[in-house]
C-alpha cells in the first residue's frame, strides 16, 4: 500500500493592484485593471506508483567448489555474478536456460545466445547462426584467453546463466556466498520474470478526485514514464481502490527501460497523477474574460476589445491565446474604463 501527498494546484500568476482582486473587493464602478502575464494552470495529486515484479530463480548452479567472489545487483550481457574458484559465471540474454557444454559441433539457440555475446564484445565477426564452428570456437579461445582462462575453445556447463531481459537487477541464492561450498544444482540466480504490474493504490477520498481519462507521470532516477488507467478494483475491507497503469499504447509502463529497476518484489516510483492537464500560455485574471450570447470571449484593453480563446482556467486564471495578446498588456478586470474619470495612468483605476 502506498502512502500518498495532498493535492497540488498549478496555478499560473497575475498582476493586480492588490492581493485580491474582484468585483467583490472593489467599490461599484471603480476601475480594475489586470495584466497579461505568462502562467500555467493544471491539477495533479502527488502519489506514489508501487511496481511489482515477480522474481524467481533463473539460473541453478552448475560448478563444484568454493565461491571466491560475489557480484549481485545491475548486470548487463556478460557481467560476472559470481565466480566459483576461478571459473566466472556470466550472464546472457536468452529465452532458454544452458544445459549443456558448448563446443564445437553443437547447434541450437544456446550457442546463438553465446554467438551473439562474443559478436557484441568483438570477438566473433561472423552473425549468430546457432552453428558452433571453426570460427565460434576461435572466438571462444580469444574471449577465454582475455579472462586469463584456459584456452580451451569449449564452454562448460555452468559457466553461463540465461535470464530473460538485460540488463536487469539480480540477487543470489542462499549458498552463492563467497567462502560457500557449493556442488550443483544449487539455486544461484534469481531475477525479475519480465513480468510487471504497475499499481496505484489510493485511498476512497483520493480515488474520487481522479478521473478514468487521468494520466500518470512517474520518474525513476533519469527516466521519466507515462501511464494510463487501463482498470480499477475497490479493497472490500479497507476500501482503498487499485488502479491498474499501462503504458499509453499498452504493455509495461517502463517499456523497454524495465531493467533499471531494483529486483525488488515491489518498487515504489514517484508519481504525479495529472487530473488536470496542465496547460501553459500567457495568463489573464478569470473575470477579464467576458463571452457573448453566441460563446465567443474576448478581453478588454485599453485599445478596445480582442478576441481570444481560453486553452484552459482553474484559481481565478485563465490560460488565453489571441492575436494582439502579449506579456504586459492591461486588460479590464472591473468597471467601466468610459466612465470612469482620470487620465488612466493609476493601473487601479481611473480609466
Amino acid at each position: 500500500m502506498v502512502g500518498a501527498a495532498g493535492a497540488g494546484w498549478w496555478a499560473s500568476r497575475a498582476t493586480l493592484p492588490d492581493s485580491s482582486v474582484g468585483e467583490s473587493s472593489s467599490p461599484v464602478g471603480e476601475v480594475v485593471w489586470g495584466e497579461v502575464v505568462p502562467g500555467s494552470v493544471g491539477r495533479s495529486l502527488p502519489l506514489s506508483t508501487t511496481v511489482r515484479q515477480p522474481v524467481g530463480v533463473v539460473a541453478v548452479n552448475g560448478l563444484s567448489g568454493v565461491v571466491t567472489s560475489t557480484s549481485p545487483g545491475r548486470v548487463e550481457s556478460g557481467g560476472v555474478v559470481y565466480v566459483v574458484g576461478r571459473t566466472p559465471v556470466r550472464v546472457v540474454q536468452a529465452g532458454e536456460p544452458f544445459w549443456r557444454e558448448l563446443s564445437r559441433g553443437v547447434e541450437g539457440d544456446d550457442v546463438a545466445a553465446l554467438q551473439e555475446l562474443l559478436v557484441a564484445g568483438g570477438y566473433l565477426e561472423a552473425g549468430a547462426d546457432g552453428d558452433f564452428g571453426q570460427a565460434t570456437e576461435d572466438a571462444v579461445q580469444a574471449w577465454q584467453e582475455e579472462q586469463g582462462l584456459p584456452e580451451s575453445g569449449v564452454v562448460g556447463l555452468g559457466e553461463l546463466v540465461a535470464v530473460p531481459q538485460l540488463p536487469t537487477t539480480v540477487s543470489l541464492g542462499e549458498s552463492v556466498v563467497v567462502g560457500g561450498q557449493v556442488s550443483g544444482g544449487e539455486d544461484a540466480v534469481l531475477a525479475p520474470t519480465g513480468e510487471r504490474d504497475f499499481v496505484l493504490v489510493v485511498t476512497a477520498e483520493q480515488a474520487r478526485l481522479i478521473p478514468a481519462e487521468a494520466t500518470v507521470e512517474m520518474s525513476f532516477e533519469d527516466r521519466e514514464w507515462t501511464g494510463v488507467i487501463a482498470g480499477s478494483s475497490v479493497d472490500a475491507m479497507t476500501g482503498s481502490t487499485e488502479f491498474e497503469l499501462t503504458a499509453p499504447g499498452g504493455g509495461p509502463v517502463c517499456g523497454e527501460d524495465c531493467g533499471v529497476l531494483p529486483g525488488d518484489e515491489q518498487v515504489t516510483v514517484r508519481s504525479e497523477v495529472v487530473v488536470v492537464p496542465r496547460v501553459e500560455g500567457l495568463s489573464v485574471p478569470s473575470a477579464a474574460v467576458r463571452t457573448r450570447a453566441d460563446g465567443s470571449a474576448y478581453v478588454v484593453t485599453e485599445d478596445g476589445q480582442v478576441e481570444v480563446v481560453v486553452a484552459g482556467s482553474g484559481q481565478g486564471v485563465a490560460i488565453v491565446e489571441g492575436e494582439g495578446l502579449v506579456e504586459g498588456l492591461r486588460v479590464l478586470v472591473a468597471g467601466d474604463p468610459v466612465q470612469a474619470p482620470g487620465d488612466g495612468g493609476d493601473e487601479t483605476g481611473g480609466g
